[in-house]
């Protein structure tokens, strides 16, 4: 395979094989005071054509050189590479860059998979990663919905959130917790524990049949209700529950937790 590095004229550049890149670029104001300054360091990667030439490492770069007015920039220009061979050298010039989110790393694997044909046996070999990484990655990204990976990309959920949402069962509840997350009312943990609630109680030991029993209690009881929003938090995992009371003063933080306790020794009695 014949590799050269030139200066080539930015003009020839007549498309992109591979765009890996989903999320905003927050270094790009960064990258164009550097090329300004000292020139394009690193060559971009393009695969020679007929019209011209087709980029497949260096989006970022080639953009910034574009958006400073520059006519050239130097390219490792590859000869007889296959389109799927330059894909997967420029993903994995991508993939270990810290910037680099899930979500990109998920997107890219998944379009390796179904535009290019590889195998993810493939893409172990060549990336380095682990089989069950790469599989639940692909999985995910595949199941997320468009509303869920915009929110991913504008910075209003992690893809944890996305990957734990996906394991909710029921589908309206996966919608009003989405909606709780994106208003800042649930985060990870939360979404872990709903996760859990869908164990059959056949699955559960007497501590966590237990455990279920006191959390109903508080949640259908009007009293923990009065109050629950605006100063008692409960949040249980399968080692216990963690309850949060904020309170001005000590006759206050004794009522509250006579009101929350109240139920519980009514229920044993």
């Amino acid at each position: 395979m014949k590799i050269e590095v030139n200066e080539i004229q930015i003009s020839e550049i007549v498309g992109s094989l591979c765009k890996m890149r989903l999320e905003e670029d927050y270094e790009k104001e960064e990258m164009m005071v550097s090329i300004a300054k000292h020139g394009v360091m690193n060559p971009i990667k393009v695969k020679r054509t007929k019209k011209g030439y087709m980029i497949f490492a260096g989006h970022r770069r080639l953009e910034s050189s574009r958006a400073l007015g520059l006519s050239t920039i130097p390219a490792e220009i590859w000869e007889d590479i296959s389109d799927e061979e330059a894909v997967l050298r420029g993903f994995i010039d991508n993939i270990n860059r810290k910037d680099f989110s899930q979500l990109e790393e998920a997107t890219a694997y998944t379009r390796l998979i179904d535009e290019f044909d590889l195998s993810v046996d493939d893409l172990v070999e060549s990336c380095g990663k682990s089989r069950s990484r790469i599989y639940t990655l692909v999985n995910v990204a595949r199941d997320l919905t468009d509303k869920m990976k915009k929110a991913i990309i504008d910075g209003k959920m992690s893809f944890g959130h996305g990957e734990w949402l996906l394991k909710i069962e029921d589908p309206k509840l996966r919608g009003e917790l989405f909606q709780k997350v994106l208003d800042g009312e649930t985060d990870i943990g939360d979404l872990k524990y709903q996760v859990y609630r869908q164990k059959p109680d056949s699955e559960k030991d007497y501590d966590e049949l237990q455990l279920d029993l006191i959390e109903d209690i508080c949640e259908k009881d009007p009293g923990i209700q009065a109050i629950w929003k605006k100063s008692v938090t409960i949040r249980r995992s399968r080692h216990g529950i963690k309850i949060t009371v904020e309170s001005g003063n000590l006759p206050d933080l004794i009522k509250k937790f006579y009101t929350v306790l109240k139920p519980l020794e009514e229920e044993g009695e």
